[in-house]
């Protein structure tokens, strides 16, 4: 299998130091679970206002985000994204119930979930050969388990580095990449700002949708409920320093979400995220509007979303989406 570029160890091999050509619209989707349907809304706001992204960076769920619109990044696309999140559930993602779990605990296995839901919503979702194929290009990190350190793809079998990318540890199986065992990018990069505008990006947008990341605890935790949130907490935590802004560059960051307390795990509040995601979204563009009037078109009276359309009652598979 040919990946390429590939990136470990914090630098890029020399030969691949620079980008084939410099972006100047950059998405930058972080991770965040179900979270990510938040997302969804901000891109359609991104795509009302006129802006076309020339290369999309991902992370965990985000990744999965980035794949898909990378495919073909057009608004039609972005709604036909919100109508896969709404049809996916919990059992989608998370297959297994506590005896599967347990049972996979008692023997000591690397995972206690199935990964056959992701890769199989994976492979309706990115029905390519190779990441390399998608019309924009697509970067997305996942962490070295050896190493602890990021490693950075834009080819490859994409079902293999989107499993990789979300692979939350403990929950997910390992995937093996390039001979290297390798799991969700948010452990050694849960925003990539610093990587898109590393490849040159004129003006990167940033879909941090877990900044203020409050996750779901109570007396009834189990001890799986503690460890997925104290993972979730500390994504929303760490490696968040502030990018190193180059002259003519600017980083354009979604406003806080009011998402309240979430189990990233929770597919039932898909609907209202993405509301709240498009709302975001249209509040960034018009805080940056000022800025960038020379350069964004005017804001067209919105398109139909499918909450919009009334089409929530008949949900497509994803080989329809």
């Amino acid at each position: 299998m040919t990946v390429l570029p590939f990136f470990r160890r914090g630098r890029r091999p020399a030969a691949e130091s620079a980008p084939t050509s410099t972006p100047g619209e950059v998405v930058v989707f972080s991770g965040g679970g179900s979270l990510g349907a938040a997302q969804v809304g901000a891109l359609q706001a991104l795509f009302e206002a006129g802006v076309v992204p020339d290369a999309v960076v991902g992370t965990s769920a985000g990744a999965i985000n980035a794949a898909y619109i990378a495919i073909e990044p057009t608004h039609e696309r972005a709604v036909a994204l919100e109508r896969i999140w709404r049809s996916m559930t919990r059992r989608d993602v998370f297959p297994d119930g506590r005896f599967a779990v347990a049972r996979r605990l008692a023997a000591r296995s690397t995972h206690l979930y199935s990964p056959h839901g992701m890769r199989a919503l994976l492979t309706s979702a990115i029905p390519l050969g190779d990441l390399a194929e998608t019309a924009i290009p697509c970067h997305v990190v996942t962490t070295d388990l050896l190493t602890g350190e990021a490693s950075w793809w834009t080819g490859g079998d994409p079902v293999d580095v989107l499993a990789a990318s979300s692979c939350l540890p403990g929950l997910f199986p390992p995937v093996r990449l390039d001979g290297r065992l390798h799991v969700d990018g948010g452990v050694s990069c849960p925003v990539p700002t610093q990587y898109a505008l590393d490849l040159g990006a004129t003006r990167v947008w940033v879909l941090d949708v877990a900044r203020e990341f409050k996750g779901w605890a109570d007396e009834r935790m189990t001890a799986l409920d503690v460890l997925l949130e104290s993972f979730a907490i500390s994504r929303s935590q760490l490696g968040r320093q502030a990018p190193l802004v180059g002259v003519g560059q600017q980083v354009i960051g979604l406003p806080e979400l009011p998402v309240g307390r979430h189990d990233m795990r929770d597919f039932s509040q898909t609907s209202r995220l993405i509301t709240l995601g498009r709302e975001a979204g249209r509040a960034m563009v018009a805080e940056a509007r000022r800025p960038l009037s020379r350069s964004l078109v005017a804001v067209p009276e919105p398109s139909q979303s499918v909450e919009d359309a009334g089409q929530t009652s008949e949900t497509p598979t994803l080989a329809e989406a």
